[in-house]
């Protein structure tokens, strides 16, 4: 008798799950259980430059923290939903290239970035998971530059993503030129974050390399960073390599 086979559901994105869940908590406690703590506006919000009602103290811990808090945070649901619909999918993506450990520090990254540069060019506050939405598409475009190409689909994603952002901020409290700055501030992280893509080596390339070797655990370190340096982008033999069957880019030499 042939046995069923179970079935189960496989936690395959824990950074972009664990992400959109906290998101998802703290917009309903700040709605809903701590609604006049203002969460969102006290903690969950990036300090803005000299003049903001919130402007980043040099002297408070809690302003650092908020440079790298404020993703959690969103102003409204439509704002939340927005960027976890883009976060959730392509996130997915991003982990199962390059590794949840990588995917957490770009992401980090992406979000110090934004939140310096919003504390030192912009009078206004700054939450949302944008900066994050944008970096994990810019992440999944540059998957064909080994190729010298780059997808349509992707920059039309990447267009949507900031049409959308700048469409919520007008319903929000309407348009202006700190708006828009604020905008490019966001995407200036985004590509801060998604640069770290170009100095990590793709999970299926190390994958790949450590299956076709007979014997991974006995290959020297010395053998195993020449092989890095080889598949790095600094050599121009990487980009001469066009195998159509070789779907991994990059990008570097950093193992997380």
């Amino acid at each position: 008798m042939a046995s069923k086979k179970s079935f189960k559901i496989n936690f395959d994105a824990c950074v972009s799950i664990c992400f959109c869940l906290a998101s998802l908590l703290i917009f309903v406690l700040d709605a809903v259980a701590l609604k006049n703590y203002s969460l969102v506006q006290n903690i969950f919000s990036a300090p803005g430059a000299k003049g903001a009602a919130q402007a980043f103290d040099f002297s408070s811990p809690a302003s650092y923290a908020r440079l790298i808090l404020f993703v959690f945070g969103s102003k409204n649901f439509l704002q939340l939903i927005f960027s976890l619909a883009f976060i959730l999918p392509f996130g997915a993506l991003m982990e199962e290239r390059y590794g949840s450990p990588a995917v957490a520090l770009m992401t980090a990254i992406c979000a110090f970035v934004s939140g310096v540069l919003n504390a030192c060019l912009v009078p206004q506050s700054l939450c949302g998971a944008a900066s994050v939405a944008l970096m994990l598409i810019v992440l999944s475009s540059i998957t064909s530059l080994a190729k010298n190409e780059i997808h349509l689909s992707s920059l039309l994603t990447l267009v949507l993503c900031l049409a959308g952002n700048l469409y919520l901020s007008a319903l929000d409290g309407g348009l202006n030129r700190f708006t828009i700055i604020g905008l490019f501030v966001q995407l200036a992280g985004a590509l801060a974050g998604s640069m770290a893509g170009f100095l990590t080596a793709p999970k299926t390339r190390k994958a790949a390399s450590s299956s076709g070797a007979a014997n991974s655990s006995s290959q020297s370190t010395s053998d195993r960073l020449r092989e890095i340096d080889e598949d790095s982008p600094r050599k121009k033999s990487f980009w001469s390599k066009k195998s159509a069957d070789d779907e991994t880019t990059v990008i570097g030499s950093i193992n997380i």
